[in-house]
């Protein structure tokens, strides 16, 4: 054992252990409880002294796990809530679905390489052709009833509404490649069940982890909790390894065992524009409907007969231009009440921009209001929301796409279903990349400019280029190929729109040789 060994406790087992913990008595003067004039003295921060920050304390120094625990359900229905009934997150889980899935979905390039590190084109695309019908309807999802590009949309908007959710590996499902995913809702995995158990190990909101956090297993309920079929016996769970299952969720605090709905610190803030434009209907209804009340008049006498009394009322209809006489012993008394004034669009616009802000979307595109932007001003806005885009589209690749792609990978080459490829070169054929959507600008003319100065200046990597604009070189350079031999046979088509020069070659006939010297 090295001296760097013993100084970081390394011993001769190869497998690391979790730290022995221990317990400390405290010392005399931490009890020592002081004035909270004491406590701002001590404190440096201007917002650690003000207490309108600290008016509730409940969930001050909570752990994350155990904000969530208390938390977590309630955000869950009000984030459901909100996608069904306020346009504007339903709108927002519509972007999560369209800018991070798209249309097409994610697009695979195998990087199979040869004995001589070049890239191995036949291995290339027997694996990618594979994986293109393992992303039909049928294969890939366990019920038959989605594709590869609809469960990716369907699991993204699910995880930002709910924060997350399992994906169950299925091996030995009925299909040529021996597997296939399940999609299971977060409300099977129960955020109150703890436990400690025997082996050291802790179930914390039905995940099963040991002393680093490390997810061993999930305890999933055999019945969903809002069906009405629920049991009467009690909760019943059934142990998974973790090695079955995927919990994606984007992390915000180290040690976070549960996802967290992605439109949280919105959704008070669409709760109160729902609530103000409700009051302000309301407000229109009542301040249209103002009326001509007829009051008795105590200075004249009542009357003895009139046709229009009847059980103490008078039925009377206003019209418009209609003039009425006030009837004997009554007086007219006109309702005034008002019209909503002009601020519900201001208030409407600067609780929006707050809830753009709280689900990192561009408030212009998320509130359909394009009223005094600027072409550039919306310029740059879309820059930054689609750096968020990618940002989220690599994080939904590393924790979803590679996962089920590698588990299905492995069970395809064990059942000989990828050409000239064997179990023996999972390995070698364990080298890929997926890549999400791009977008296009309106007016791409100007982009496409600057890429040429670009490329002139030699300043972008060509293959980056197009990648970023969503294509596969090899594909793109195999079409180009495809064209020109098509075009070869058709020499007219082909002088017209420039691909060949010059106008004495007719159709179907070989261009004359050049004579020799």
């Amino acid at each position: 054992m090295g001296l760097l060994d013993k100084i970081l406790g390394r011993g001769d087992n190869t497998q690391q252990q979790a730290p022995e913990v221990r317990d400390y008595e405290q010392p005399e003067q931490a009890s020592r409880k002081l004035s909270p004039q004491q406590i701002a003295a001590q404190k440096r921060y201007a917002a650690s002294k003000s207490d309108r920050l600290f008016k509730n304390p409940i969930g001050y120094g909570l752990s994350v796990d155990e904000t969530l625990r208390r938390d977590v359900e309630r955000l869950r229905a009000a984030s459901r809530s909100a996608g069904e009934d306020v346009g504007y997150i339903k709108k927002y889980f519509g972007m999560v679905q369209t800018h991070i899935v798209g249309d097409k979905g994610f697009r695979l390039q195998s990087q199979i390489r040869n004995a001589q590190g070049e890239l191995d084109k036949d291995a290339n695309k027997s694996v990618e052709l594979a994986y293109k019908e393992f992303c039909r309807k049928g294969f890939c999802e366990i019920s038959g009833r989605m594709n590869m590009t609809e469960a990716d949309q369907l699991i993204a908007k699910t995880v930002s509404q709910d924060g997350d959710m399992l994906i169950r590996h299925i091996d030995n499902a009925p299909n040529k490649f021996g597997y296939a995913f399940q999609l299971i809702e977060a409300d099977l995995l129960d955020v109150n069940l703890y436990k400690v158990l025997s082996n050291g190990h802790v179930i914390k909101m039905g995940v099963e982890q040991d002393g680093f956090g490390r997810h061993l297993a999930y305890h999933i309920l055999t019945n969903h909790p809002g069906e009405y079929t629920w049991s009467t016996g009690g909760r019943r769970y059934i142990r998974v390894p973790a090695d079955e299952i995927v919990l994606p969720f984007p992390m915000w605090r180290p040690g976070q065992t549960r996802g967290v709905p992605w439109a949280h610190a919105s959704l008070l803030d669409m709760h109160d524009i729902r609530g103000f434009r409700e009051a302000t209907l309301v407000s229109a209804r009542v301040g249209a409907s103002n009326m001509l009340i007829y009051e008795r008049d105590p200075d004249q006498p009542p009357p003895e007969d009139d046709e229009n009394w009847e059980n103490g009322e008078f039925i009377q209809e206003l019209e418009p231009g209609k003039s009425n006489v006030v009837p004997d012993g009554f007086k007219a008394r006109e309702s005034r009440f008002d019209m909503p004034d002009d601020s519900t669009g201001d208030f409407q616009k600067a609780i929006l921009r707050g809830a753009a802000s709280g689900v990192d979307a561009n408030y212009n595109v998320l509130a359909n209001d394009f009223e005094g932007v600027s072409w550039s001003t919306l310029r740059q806005a879309v820059i930054e929301d689609r750096e968020h885009w990618k940002r989220l589209q690599g994080w939904y690749i590393s924790q979803i796409k590679n996962v089920i792609y590698e588990r299905w990978l492995r069970n395809a080459l064990i059942r000989n279903q990828i050409k000239s490829l064997y179990a023996y070169d999972l390995e070698r054929a364990n080298h890929y990349q997926f890549y999400g959507r791009r977008w296009q600008w309106v007016d791409p003319l100007k982009d496409e400019q600057a890429i040429s100065e670009s490329y002139k200046n030699f300043t972008v990597n060509p293959m980056e280029v197009l990648q970023d604009k969503g294509l596969d070189p090899q594909e793109l350079a195999e079409g180009w190929q495809n064209f020109l031999e098509l075009m070869g046979d058709n020499i007219q088509l082909a002088q017209s729109i420039g691909l060949i020069k010059g106008s004495s070659v007719k159709a179907n006939e070989p261009p004359p040789k050049e004579d020799e010297e």
